[in-house]
């Protein structure tokens, strides 16, 4: 009897040692409050960016005249240093949407692209073909889009804005024989002292009254919305040509804007032609006079003469200019050989 006491006892105890221990373990209720499900989702942050200076018309634009039914069509061929490597690692696939250049030449439809020069490095065959293209204007868009003033969106900034300027213009003009007229700033956020720059360097500044949106917006209807609103006779529309993640809706939103254009009587130009400023072409392909064979060297006097002795049946003709040495007088009905 006291055994099975005692074995009721230690039985008890563990389980209510057990029970102590569990309830200890789990926490209570309050550390759980209930987190309210929202109904919407914040908008996403807002990038802090600077903006470029009020326009002059003379060397800068952001537009052209109000009062001509045409807009000007503009991309930018993006390429920063990160995003070389990003393509050289594997990461993407090509920072060059082909379907947007198609469907230009399809519509025939003119328009300004703006190249970076490490873009063109990239693509140098692609950058010939483009500025060999009577339908496309090739302007600079600085060599490896660094920024010129910061913040300009998430753009890293520039540590020497000269050479930005000048090495996009001796890389693209060396690799497509088009030297840039027209110059856009990266992010469009730049101050006097670049516009001064650009100027120095024989460039007019283009910016843009219309920002499509199309710079990460995987909305093809949102980019065409946002351009339809903003649009104006003389417009100067910017979106972008590198596609990828960075762009990935600029081709489907094109194919809905461009009959959305013609609809409203705005004709596609280039930005040469929207401002009336002349335009940069490739050099004229340099045609070489045709080779005019060369007759062979006439025979000097010495060949002539041992022609002569190895087959005296062969006609001798000396050549026009030289004289043949006569032969030492003979003797004795004799004649001396040299």
């Amino acid at each position: 009897m006291r055994r099975s006491l005692r074995l009721f006892g230690v039985v008890a105890g563990c389980l209510l040692l057990t029970g102590t221990t569990a309830q200890a373990a789990s926490p209570p209720p309050s550390y759980y409050p209930p987190r309210a499900v929202p109904r919407y989702l914040p908008p996403p942050p807002v990038v802090r960016t600077v903006d470029h200076l009020p326009v002059d018309n003379v060397r800068s634009f952001d537009n052209g005249r109000r009062d001509v039914n045409r807009v000007g069509l503009t991309f930018d061929a993006d390429m920063t240093v990160g995003m070389l490597a990003q393509l050289q690692g594997g990461y993407v696939r090509s920072w060059y949407n082909r379907e947007v250049i198609d469907i230009l030449r399809q519509e025939r439809v003119p328009a300004t692209i703006f190249l970076t020069g490490l873009w063109a490095r990239t693509y140098p065959e692609d950058a010939r073909l483009l500025a060999a293209d009577p339908l496309f204007e090739i302007g600079s868009h600085t060599y490896d889009h660094a920024a010129f003033r910061l913040p300009c969106y998430s753009l890293s900034g520039t540590w020497n804005p000269v050479s930005e300027v000048v090495d996009a213009q001796s890389t693209i003009a060396g690799i497509t024989g088009v030297t840039p007229r027209l110059l856009r700033f990266p992010g469009d956020c730049y101050n006097d002292a670049d516009l001064a720059l650009a100027s120095e360097h024989g460039l007019t500044v283009i910016s843009g009254d219309v920002r499509s949106g199309d710079g990460f917006n995987g909305s093809p209807a949102a980019i065409v919305n946002t351009v339809e609103r903003s649009v104006r006779p003389g417009s100067i529309i910017l979106m972008h040509l590198h596609g990828g993640p960075n762009a990935p809706s600029t081709a489907a939103a094109l194919r809905e804007l461009i009959p959305w254009l013609r609809s409203q009587g705005l004709e596609p130009v280039t930005v040469s032609d929207l401002i009336g400023h002349q335009r940069a072409f490739p050099p004229p392909p340099v045609r070489l006079a045709p080779a005019v064979p060369t007759p062979p060297p006439a025979p000097s006097p010495r060949e002539a003469r041992q022609a002569a002795h190895e087959d005296p049946r062969k006609e001798v003709r000396p050549a026009p200019d030289s004289v043949v040495e006569p032969l030492p007088a003979t003797r004795a009905g004799h004649s001396i050989l040299l």
